[in-house]
């Protein structure tokens, strides 16, 4: 079967712009924190830290919707390359997804309430926490990409389970139907190449060239 490699690439666009509006959504209901400004940065009181958390584990469920989402766009739309090479490339646009989520979220989060001017010393605002993490949210262990792994964790998951629940052995791509047409087509041709053949003594050709004479062996 032809796999048009335009779907593909049409399927791994569209999952990395959805990446963008997973961080848009996440910029709308990721919950803020208060802080106090102090000398050279702003400190969070002790009752904010577990909220900090919050913003950073909403983004990961809103990440592993996303996994969800493009694994299923990836199945559904992309149906002729189903298999690893389909997987493998929504697994490359997922993380690049996360990665421009994060940015898309960051921005949107810096322009509602990234204005500090004029804040004085001991005065609060409210922040979101920071998604390329360093040493986790709070005195924590993580690296920067941690986050960029739980959109093609689900992803993985998801396609798992279409794979597992596919009645065909070719996922349901086709590639099984053609090559049983063409063995059809195989052994009907054989079968007419067979009946041509002589099958007995009957149709044996004799000396007079008419069917069905007997031939004569040398004496």
């Amino acid at each position: 079967m032809r796999r048009p490699l335009g779907v593909l690439l049409a399927v791994v666009g569209v999952v990395v712009l959805l990446g963008a509006v997973a961080g848009a959504t996440w910029a709308a209901i990721t919950p803020t924190v208060t802080a106090t400004r102090v000398d050279g940065g702003f400190t969070l009181p002790a009752e904010q830290t577990a909220k900090a958390f919050s913003g950073v584990a909403v983004f990961g469920l809103t990440m592993a919707v996303y996994g969800l989402i493009a694994a299923l766009v990836a199945w559904f739309v992309a149906r002729t390359w189903r298999g690893l090479l389909g997987y493998g490339a929504v697994l490359a646009a997922t993380i690049g997804g996360s990665a421009l989520a994060i940015e898309v979220g960051m921005w949107i989060t810096d322009w509602l309430y990234g204005d500090r001017t004029g804040i004085a010393l001991g005065d609060t605002v409210e922040l979101v926490p920071r998604l390329w993490l360093r040493g986790g949210t709070a005195h924590g262990a993580a690296e920067p990409w941690t986050l960029l792994i739980c959109a093609p964790f689900a992803l993985t998951l998801v396609y798992l389970v279409c794979v597992l629940s596919s009645r065909t052995a070719d996922l349901g791509v086709g590639d099984l139907d053609d090559r049983r047409h063409e063995y059809i087509a195989a052994d009907a041709t054989n079968d007419r190449v067979a009946y041509a053949q002589p099958t007995g003594p009957q149709d044996a050709i004799g000396p007079s060239g008419n069917p069905g004479d007997p031939t004569r062996g040398p004496r």
